[in-house]
């Protein structure tokens, strides 16, 4: 099976990856579940709290899409002037216990208010947690997080009764595709290691998903809208979605 995930951020958070694009991520999302929804692929989107409030009409016609799921990414990613004190004071954005809990209490709220639904999948913006945030996420009704990359990890891991986490265990794109001003000529070359073109991503992850899925395991790919835009203008993701309708597609709330 194949889970495919993406993460949208709001309008005014202005990512590394946001001049090269003329549209919004949320709207990007649009985009993207269309092309995914055209070769019958479920997909699981991880909103911020704050996109929602910024362009409520379009996250609410993407949350009523059949084949989209909608799940949890912090409320701001991490922009607001608190995350920002707190990095600089106890090293993470995440700060204290309960400006962690409110922080997710109020992104389940935001997403709630504009979709009518009660979110149960979450991933932390920059896979960022602390030893609180299992507790945390489950106290507040999420049942599966996925923020974990791992190439050994090909299931879900029960944490215990009903609270599970979903690996990422395919090749994230942000970190390894050449894009943006992830370029030669752009930024300096020990930026650029490691880093491959949106084709060669593209065939990696064709080979891992075709791997998982042979073992009997769930491949998790993780495709930011945004990142795949800037890359080639989706043209290589909808080159992967024609790959993965021939498996099975799960949304990350059905993979146990």
């Amino acid at each position: 099976m194949v889970c495919l995930t993406g993460d949208v951020h709001q309008r005014s958070y202005r990512g590394t990856d946001t001049p090269f694009s003329s549209q919004t991520e949320v709207e990007l999302a649009k985009k993207y579940c269309d092309i995914a929804g055209k070769y019958g692929i479920k997909v699981t989107l991880f909103f911020t709290g704050r996109a929602c409030k910024e362009e409520p009409q379009t996250v609410k016609s993407l949350a009523d899409l059949a084949h989209c799921e909608m799940g949890g990414h912090t409320f701001a990613a991490f922009r607001d002037p608190l995350s920002r004190i707190f990095k600089k004071v106890y090293g993470t954005p995440w700060g204290t216990t309960a400006h962690q809990l409110r922080d997710i209490q109020q992104t389940i709220a935001s997403i709630q208010q504009v979709t009518g639904q009660r979110i149960q999948t979450w991933r932390n913006h920059g896979y960022v947690r602390t030893t609180d945030t299992n507790r945390l996420l489950e106290s507040c009704g999420i049942r599966v997080v996925s923020d974990e990359v791992s190439d050994s990890k090909t299931s879900a891991e029960w944490m215990n009764a009903s609270f599970r986490s979903i690996p990422m265990n395919v090749l994230p794109d942000h970190e390894h595709v050449l894009h943006g001003k992830y370029q030669h000529g752009k930024t300096k070359p020990e930026r650029l290691k490691h880093r491959v073109t949106i084709a060669e991503w593209a065939d990696l992850v064709k080979t891992r998903v075709r791997g998982i899925c042979e073992s009997g395991g769930t491949a998790t790919v993780l495709a930011h809208p945004l990142c795949m835009e800037v890359a080639d203008g989706m043209t290589m993701f909808e080159d992967l979605c024609q790959f993965i309708q021939q498996y099975p597609s799960v949304w990350i709330s059905e993979v146990r």
